[in-house]
């Protein structure tokens, strides 16, 4: 065991230290202080141009559609100005253009728009606009005002959401993002250094120094410290921002989906390190396993392929996760152990999941994690000591088979 930690602690010591680990710490970390500075700096600073060409006999209250719409820049234009306008908006000189056209004394409106559409700028302008048509209607019909609110009464809905949810969506996207990029960074990461310290013969000697079950799990062991660590550091830079003042813990969005801080406790943080780590566990094996069995890096990516698939599989599923947190898919990734870190985890975030049922995956997802590490120790031992040979996926299955007749003989 002595020999494990050796060279658990050289492996971390090197990861660390490698200029990848610090460069990639840094800039993530600027990106996130980055993200949080321009998001609280330019919060209700944006300026919304919209342009206004009223070619009816309805009229816009400016003073009121600056109440309405935060940040509202209001140019007021003619017909023959239209073509010019849109031809801004196509170069993004222009957010927004608003012609106010009449119909059978009925007010229409055309909304043009660069890419994405703005109910908040659309809403108070045909607002105005319906409001002024049904006093012209009451007017030519004689309706009296009560008459005309009592038609127009709001009829009031009472929400109430049934699902427990105890999470943000923010936080399961935010989970689903790390997971995938760690997956993919720390996993390739140690099958590139197997396969590199067997093209270059270093595997040789270290084996004459070390067993080669220890080394696979050193390897895996200290990719994920190192993995944990850099987390962490993200997470550091959050809360810097947070101490800043630079975001407040009900207002946070990162890509639409909200970040509620305070819905994250001791439990939350728990699970989250539990489910990151036998993640991470799952495929690290199966990388550090393949990546075992061959001797040049250029091999490396048809040997992945069905792990990567797994990958883009898990990551998958826990996008489907947010949209359908109790569909059949989701259901069978809850407890396949290829997917349920993530839609686990997820679900439990978004209130859909049962203590009995998080208990029953994580026992599943543990469970798959020790017959994988023997099944990756097994392949591991073996393959570090194949030279030469192009990878075929029927010499694994004879491998393995070897090895079971050579420790029935014994």
């Amino acid at each position: 065991m002595k020999a494990l930690w050796i060279s658990y602690f050289f492996h971390l010591k090197e990861q660390i230290r490698s200029k990848g680990f610090r460069i990639t710490s840094v800039v993530i970390s600027v990106v996130i202080l980055g993200f949080l500075a321009y998001n609280h700096f330019s919060s209700n600073k944006d300026e919304v141009r919209v342009s206004v060409v009223n070619l009816s006999s309805y009229q816009i209250d400016e003073a009121l559609l600056k109440k309405s719409i935060d940040g509202l820049t209001l140019f007021t234009k003619e017909e023959k100005d239209i073509k010019k306008e849109k031809k801004r908006i196509q170069d993004q000189d222009l957010d927004h253009l608003v012609v106010i056209r009449e119909k059978d004394s009925l007010p229409v409106l055309q909304y043009y728009y660069h890419r994405s559409p703005d109910p908040g700028v659309l809403y108070p302008f045909s607002a105005q606009l319906q409001q002024q048509y049904m006093g012209k209607v009451s007017a030519e019909h004689s309706l009296s005002n009560d008459v005309m609110n009592q038609l127009f009464q709001n009829i009031p809905v009472d929400e109430t959401m049934l699902a427990k949810n105890n999470g943000s969506l923010g936080i399961v996207y935010v989970f689903i993002f790390l997971m995938y990029t760690f997956i993919l960074m720390f996993g390739q990461g140690i099958a590139m250094s197997i396969t590199g310290e067997k093209s270059t013969r270093v595997m040789e000697v270290m084996i004459t120094k070390v067993k080669p079950i220890y080394m696979l799990f050193a390897k895996v062991l200290s990719n994920l410290t190192a993995g944990l660590i850099q987390v962490t550091i993200f997470f550091v830079s959050g809360y810097i921002g947070y101490l800043i003042g630079w975001i407040k813990s009900d207002q946070l969005s990162i890509v639409g989906f909200t970040f509620d801080l305070s819905q994250i406790d001791a439990p939350l943080v728990a699970l989250f390190v539990f489910f990151f780590t036998c993640g991470y566990l799952v495929y690290a094996l199966c990388f550090a396993a393949l990546g075992s069995l061959i001797s040049r890096t250029e091999d490396l990516g048809s040997v992945m392929g069905p792990v990567m698939v797994l990958v883009m599989g898990a990551l998958f599923v826990g996008m489907k996760t947010l949209m359908d947190p109790t569909g059949g898919l989701v259901t069978f990734g809850t407890y396949f152990p290829f997917f349920s870190p993530i839609v686990a985890f997820s679900k439990y975030v978004l209130g859909e999941m049962e203590a009995g049922q998080l208990a029953l995956s994580g026992s599943i997802l543990v469970a798959s994690i020790l017959l994988i590490a023997y099944l990756a120790a097994r392949i591991y031992v073996k393959g570090v000591m194949v030279y030469g040979e192009k990878f075929k996926w029927g010499n694994l299955k004879v491998m393995l088979a070897k090895e079971a007749s050579n420790k029935s003989v014994n």
